[in-house]
């Protein structure tokens, strides 16, 4: 649930007590006070677009799962010196999207990657079917237009279908 809306706390919580087996993260999380915030909600990793590593000492000492952005090597190598194993690559399409995490994955073999940003339905199983890639993460399963309009069967039928795909790239 990204933090690009005031609503993402409430989200949170009302995920956790409906479905509390469900593991629920916090998006566009980008200080630590968003932090708190989503972990007193009830989320139970935080993902950033960028590294900040105040946040991922903070989320350490809280034995909290980070997954900071990353893009370039440098950024990766903080990342790694942070403790990170997992990160998130965004905005994937902009930076040569499964091309370049190949290219990375050479001399960062013990990262696993998050890509997102241009994932969709048409390139979701050649990103997952890649093993440096941990997950996908995709905002055209909820677009602003269907959840305005209230076309839920819209965004129900769009997540069945990311389901599929991910369980057919074996992930």
């Amino acid at each position: 649930v990204t933090f690009r809306t005031a609503a993402a706390p409430a989200v949170i919580a009302s995920m956790k007590a409906s479905y509390p087996e469900m593991l629920v993260g916090a998006g566009t999380v980008l200080n630590k006070t968003q932090a708190d915030t989503a972990l007193a909600a009830g989320a139970e990793f935080i993902v950033s677009p960028g590294l900040n590593t105040d946040l991922a000492g903070y989320c350490r000492q809280r034995n909290v799962v980070y997954i900071p952005g990353c893009i370039t090597p440098t950024e990766i190598m903080a990342a790694i010196e942070c403790g990170i194993k997992i990160i998130k690559f965004f905005p994937a399409s902009s930076f040569g999207g499964l091309k370049t995490i190949k290219s990375l994955s050479a001399p960062f073999g013990d990262v696993l990657f998050m890509p997102t940003g241009g994932i969709n339905a048409d390139n979701l199983g050649e990103y997952l079917a890649f093993p440096g890639i941990i997950a996908c993460g995709g905002s055209w399963m909820t677009e602003r237009s269907a959840i305005k309009e209230g076309r839920f069967d819209d965004i129900e039928r769009l997540c069945r279908e990311a389901v599929s795909i991910a369980a057919g790239a074996g992930k």
